[in-house]
């Protein structure tokens, strides 16, 4: 027993000891530098501008199957941030978006978020296959019918003034049961 107490008590004088020092530290914000913009920021200049849009919904009725909008996309944040606007519409459906997208530095990935004047957000990653010139663009997000939602949209880069885009989008992360899919094409204007 009493070899026990001796031991708690050292071992609490060691622990002690080596946090000595660990208190709070002064910090010298002078030593601390802004980091270069990544490169790779770049890839999202082909979105820069204003677009005009339309779409089918491959799996809506008639009054929902065909969808136009808008899209404006621009720099902030010394060109580390894409912020966009997004409106879309069908016969009896309409909603807008804004959204933001960048560069995680420390994981090095895109990331991007979206939310709508629904009140539903989306929030995703993304990569740039140079070899098809297309984004992949992953996402989960509330869906327009209240729930969960598992999506991918797919940009391909056509030319400097078209994108070709599909968006599939799952009730589970699975893929097992598709909710929406919609295919289309955007128009720099």
């Amino acid at each position: 027993m009493f070899a026990r107490i001796v031991n708690t008590c050292l071992g609490g004088l060691i622990v002690m000891a080596t946090c000595v020092g660990c208190g709070e530290k002064n910090i010298d914000l002078s030593t601390m530098h802004r980091p270069d913009r990544a490169a790779a920021l770049d890839a999202y200049d082909v979105f820069v501008g204003d677009w005009t849009w339309e779409a089918q919904m491959l799996n809506a009725t008639d009054d929902d199957k065909s969808w136009t909008g808008t899209a404006s996309w621009s720099w902030t944040l010394d060109k580390r941030c894409l912020v966009g606007k997004m409106s879309a519409k069908s016969k009896s459906t309409s909603f807008s978006s804004e959204g933001i997208w960048s560069w995680h530095p420390t994981k090095k990935k895109y990331i991007w978020w979206m939310f709508n004047d629904w009140g539903y957000p989306q929030q995703g990653r993304a990569t740039f296959n140079e070899n098809c010139n297309c984004w992949v663009m992953d996402y989960k997000s509330v869906g327009l019918d209240g729930t969960n939602s598992y999506g991918r949209y797919i940009v391909t880069i056509k030319d400097n003034d078209t994108l070709n885009w599909n968006m599939t989008e799952w009730a589970d992360p699975f893929h097992a049961y598709t909710k929406m899919e919609l295919k289309g094409v955007y128009k720099r204007r």
